[in-house]
């Protein structure tokens, strides 16, 4: 078989190296890669956003199987255009990568099935969402819609601080498009749980259990941070 990997980071080189121990993997591509995924499968210089480059390197390659790991181009629809070239992948479609891609649509999804999430409120201006915050319980919480590298997340402990987060994301625009929408969210305290599983839509196979580190600095006294591990099985629980 010959097998690609979409992604250059911690993750997918954990994937490669898995990959690397199935005798019947022939060839193993990562796109792009990194220094050290180079020592395991062979890199490509092309970016995991570049669909149409992903895609036309599994043709020419005659790719049996993609893994494509990072939220970027699951959002972007990568699935769904190597499916269309007849690769199979690992990895959800464009419709169901909506969940990571949008923290607005996974809320509303909570709330319409009725799963348990942090009261929240949504706003697509600045000015409604500084109105809110006149009010609003203090500390709380303020998330860029879309997707931030696992940054756009801020824990406001001050209305000030609060206030600030809204212009920073939906003034200044440091998350780009991401922050043209946000939720404002009860803030929440206790350890967190994240339980993971495969499923092709009829099996369930769950992880172990895993909990992240979230906040930079001693004491959790940082910003919110995407890449900073886990720790795994979660010490809080069974």
């Amino acid at each position: 078989m010959k097998v690609m990997v979409v992604g250059g980071g911690g993750r997918e080189h954990t994937i490669v190296k898995k990959i690397k121990e199935n005798k019947d993997v022939t060839e193993l591509y990562a796109l792009p890669g990194n220094g050290g995924i180079a020592q395991d499968a062979v890199c490509v210089d092309i970016g995991a956003k570049d669909i149409d480059g992903i895609v036309a390197f599994a043709k020419e390659k005659a790719i049996d199987f993609a893994v494509v790991a990072p939220d970027d181009p699951l959002v972007l629809g990568a699935v769904d255009a190597l499916e269309a070239i007849g690769v199979p992948c690992f990895g959800p479609n464009k419709n169901a990568a909506i969940l990571e891609g949008s923290k607005v649509f996974s809320k509303n999804l909570m709330k319409k099935y009725n799963i348990p999430t942090a009261a929240y409120e949504v706003f697509d201006n600045a000015e409604d969402a500084l109105a809110y915050l006149e009010t609003a319980p203090i500390p709380t919480v303020i998330k860029a819609d879309g997707l931030a590298l696992g940054k756009g997340v801020i824990i406001a402990e001050t209305r000030e601080q609060a206030k600030a987060g809204v212009k920073t994301i939906m003034e200044d625009k440091v998350f780009g498009a991401s922050g043209d929408h946000i939720v404002v969210e009860e803030f929440l305290t206790g350890p967190e749980v994240s339980v993971l599983a495969f499923t092709d839509g009829k099996t369930m196979i769950p992880m172990v259990s895993s909990m992240d580190h979230k906040r930079a600095l001693d004491g959790d006294k940082g910003l919110n941070t995407g890449g900073m591990g886990t720790v795994a099985p979660n010490p809080y629980y069974t």
